[in-house]
């Protein structure tokens, strides 16, 4: 199948949320083309992090060096150096993270590390250990450490961050003022931070 008909495929994939079909393309080309989904769109940035976590979970079975280097790329554009910075990289990282545990491995304390780099969306950064909170919890540094002094932060950092201690298994709901975010659950929207409980 021509890259061009891949492309079209993948971005109806993200539309309708429907990434299974994406499963049964070339794998590495379907990476490769989610991963030019985490520049520009905030809905689609995250629906291309779950779609590529999806897909390098399935490649991480039989090629677990690929995901590692797929990992090394999304740091790579996080960095200045880089020359082109990849805001929705974390999310991606996080994904695989979630699906990919063999290929995570060696990245999970860098991921957590990423809450230092001013330069890093600090909320993609908490996503990400919230939805890889099973394969990262004994990171070093420890990330429910890392996150409990952003309980205090403003609105948006706090939601997230009192969302991701409950994916590690720390609920500290109803010990953090409430207040209103738009967050990611299938798709963006208005929620109270309280009601993150049940996402």
């Amino acid at each position: 199948m021509p890259d061009k008909e891949i492309k079209k495929k993948v971005k109806e994939a993200l539309l309708d949320k429907n990434y299974d079909d994406l499963l049964n393309l070339d794998l590495k080309k379907v990476a490769t083309i989610l991963i030019s989904f985490l520049y520009g769109d905030e809905l689609l940035m995250f629906r291309a992090s779950e779609a590529l976590g999806i897909v390098c979970g399935r490649l991480d079975e039989k090629d677990t060096e690929y995901v590692r280097n797929v990992l090394r790329k999304l740091f790579w554009h996080l960095n200045d150096e880089s020359g082109a910075y990849c805001k929705g990289a974390p999310l991606a990282i996080g994904e695989i993270g979630r699906n990919a545990k063999r290929a995570f491995e060696n990245f999970k304390n860098m991921t957590v590390s990423l809450l230092d780099n001013g330069e890093v969306e600090k909320k993609y950064v908490i996503y990400a250990i919230g939805r890889a909170a099973e394969n990262i919890k004994d990171a070093y540094p420890n990330p429910i450490e890392k996150l409990k002094p952003l309980l205090n932060e403003e609105d948006e950092i706090r939601g997230y961050a009192v969302w991701a201690l409950k994916k590690l298994g720390i609920d500290l709901f109803d010990e953090v003022k409430d207040g209103e975010i738009v967050f990611y659950n299938g798709d963006l929207t208005k929620v109270r931070i309280k009601d993150l409980r049940k996402i």
